[in-house]
């Protein structure tokens, strides 16, 4: 029985099937490689069929993978086009409780990269 694939999933295969390895497809999304076959996995198990055969040189897509890949593909766009239309993807408030250590050492300098960031972005702004 098949479901309809999470869009997550989707990415993950579109982004496989772009660099035909999950190292390198992990690298890309944040992810390590263990957590990319996890997520095609369950894309398959959601689809009711493989959607990635073993080659060569890494990966390539089965007929229902090269299904999933055009949906997936409409996926991003679609995404694209909305973080496009979203203006300023940073504000309001962030509360945190965090240690002395993590406060000064990684949450700091991680708060004060992204106001650098969102500032450099407003000021060149029309």
């Amino acid at each position: 029985m098949t479901t309809a694939p999470s869009p997550d999933l989707l990415l993950v295969l579109l982004e496989v099937s772009r660099s035909g390895r999950f190292t390198t497809a992990g690298e890309g999304l944040g992810l390590n490689h263990t957590t990319v076959a996890r997520k095609i996995a369950a894309l398959e198990k959601s689809l009711g069929g493989r959607v990635l055969a073993r080659a060569a040189g890494g990966w390539e897509l089965t007929p229902l993978g090269e299904r999933a890949v055009g949906v997936a593909a409409q996926v991003a766009e679609a995404m694209g086009r909305l973080s496009s239309d979203a203006g300023d993807p940073v504000t309001g408030s962030v509360r945190m409780t965090a240690t002395d250590g993590f406060s000064a050492y990684i949450a700091s300098p991680a708060v004060a990269a992204l106001r650098a960031e969102q500032g450099s972005r407003s000021s060149s702004s029309p």
